[in-house]
């Protein structure tokens, strides 16, 4: 990046140096040895690899490594110098790449070649297009249309006939406006409440308002100054207004009303909800451990109690596969627990006999089902396999499609065995009972049930839940309230 061109060669019988080989300064520094100077200061020979390639030379591999010297710039911090006589000469471009090169910098308007790359036209054309464009904007009705040769007023841009539709309809808004704000707004009222006068004075303070553009006036009653009624029609505007004002207060007093009843309601239905569940000997609370969370997720600890609290069953279950340490953390049920367990299959069999027929109430349903789906479509699967394997013939392999026939056979068994079941959530209704409101979720917040994570624990959870929900209508379930208070003991 020196600023002048290399000065004329001294003669050889001359003694003293060159002076364009002669640095014009004293380095600021050095890096590797190699001095860095200030913008100027370096010997006037050197040249930069932009100044090179400017004069159809290449830097070579050894000077990329070796630099003589380095220019400090603001911008691109300390950039190298190199001697030009050690640098290559650079191949001369084929005759097509400059035919190319050439035609992108050829404007297709004019024909001229610029300096620059040109994507369209280039400036000066534009330029002209732009004013030629202009020009006949001037010479064009903007109401109908029509060129002429000479420009058209700049006020208004029309042709006598279209300045006089635009004068009329100016005319006919500004009647309508003066009709507006001199006459009473009151049905059938034609009072006088202003002096056109006035009113045109007030439009000339405003010109603005007349504008082409604008199709109307804005309403007088926004201005100040002006009224939109006379004093009886605006007194009898006023009343109009606070009877509406009045009916829609009560209206949404009476809405907010209504609203708070049906809140109560809902709430009283929830609690007599829960105290007639647990005056019912038929109702169950079932809950199972999983080795997660997923949708493979296995089950390896069912438990079903009835509303007096005895265990019907209690069972761990081996899943086929091992627990993992996070689930494990949480229930405390690891891999050599399950070892002997009998597995959901083995207890399908009681399972049915105590849910046919009977309500089964579960905290988060929709998670507990779900997981008692998959477990049965893995059983159902294994003896829809094993029919499938007699039918083929082969216990080893089996088609892609007898695989996909014994799936949805599975699924469609799992699907009716959950069909033929009553299940009720617990969760949600007993989240709404606490009432912890959430403006995030829009709804009430979900409460951890505190059972301890075991599926035992976790049912007198549930019942525990009934109970605070329903303690207020023990009395009216005399059953529920005597063998609530005789278990109560035995179900903590």
């Amino acid at each position: 990046m020196s600023t002048t061109t290399a000065t004329e060669q001294i003669p050889s019988s001359r003694t003293e140096a060159d002076p364009a080989r002669v640095a014009r300064g004293t380095p600021l520094s050095h890096r590797a040895g190699v001095p860095v100077y200030v913008w100027g200061q370096a010997p006037l020979y050197l040249r930069t690899k932009t100044q090179l390639v400017a004069d159809r030379l290449n830097v070579t591999e050894a000077q990329e490594a070796a630099p003589l010297a380095y220019v400090r710039t603001r911008d691109y911090g300390d950039v190298p110098l190199h001697d030009p006589a050690a640098a290559e000469k650079m191949r001369p471009l084929p005759s097509a790449t400059k035919a190319k090169m050439l035609a992108r910098r050829t404007c297709s308007e004019c024909g001229k070649v610029r300096k620059v790359i040109l994507r369209g036209p280039c400036s000066p054309c534009r330029e002209r297009a732009e004013i030629e464009r202009q020009r006949l904007l001037a010479r064009t009705c903007a109401g109908c249309s029509t060129v002429r040769e000479r420009p058209y007023p700049k006020k208004h841009r029309r042709c006598a006939g279209c300045r006089q539709e635009q004068l009329e309809k100016k005319r006919a808004r500004v009647e309508a406006w003066l009709i507006a704000v001199t006459v009473c707004a009151g049905d059938g009222c034609t009072k006088r409440r202003g002096s056109k006068k006035a009113a045109r004075a007030y439009l000339k303070e405003h010109a603005w308002l007349l504008r082409p553009e604008r199709t109307d006036l804005p309403d007088p009653m926004w201005w100040p100054g002006w009224s939109r009624w006379c004093p009886p029609c605006k007194k009898a505007y006023d009343a109009e207004q606070e009877r509406r004002q009045a009916e829609n207060q009560a209206r949404y007093e009476r809405e907010e009303k209504e609203r708070r009843e049906a809140a109560a309601r809902e709430a009283e239905e929830r609690c007599r909800w829960a105290a007639a569940a647990l005056a019912d000997p038929d109702v169950l609370v079932l809950d199972t451990e999983t080795t997660g969370l997923g949708d493979d997720a296995r089950i390896v600890e069912l438990a079903v109690l009835n509303s007096r609290g005895e265990v019907l069953l209690d069972s761990l279950l081996d899943p086929g596969v091992p627990v993992p340490d996070d689930a494990a953390a949480i229930h405390g049920i690891t891999t050599e627990e399950l070892a002997g367990a009998p597995t959901f299959s083995a207890v399908l069999g009681q399972l049915t006999e105590l849910l046919d027929g009977r309500r089964c109430l579960i905290y988060n349903q929709w998670y507990d089902v779900a997981r008692l789906r998959h477990e049965l479509t893995l059983h159902y699967l294994d003896r829809a396999a094993r029919e499938a394997a007699e039918e083929t013939g082969s216990a080893d392999t089996l088609p892609e499609d007898v695989r996909e026939q014994a799936l949805s056979r599975a699924r469609e068994q799992a699907a009716a065995w959950l069909g033929g079941m009553t299940f009720e959530d617990v969760m949600i209704p007993f989240s709404d009972w606490v009432g912890d409101w959430s403006d995030y979720h829009g709804n009430n917040r979900w409460q951890p049930l505190n059972g301890g994570h075991r599926a035992a624990g976790d049912c007198r959870a549930v019942l525990d839940c009934l109970r605070s929900m329903g303690r207020d209508y023990m009395d009216e379930y005399v059953p529920a309230a005597a063998v609530t208070g005789g278990s109560s003991e035995g179900t903590n």
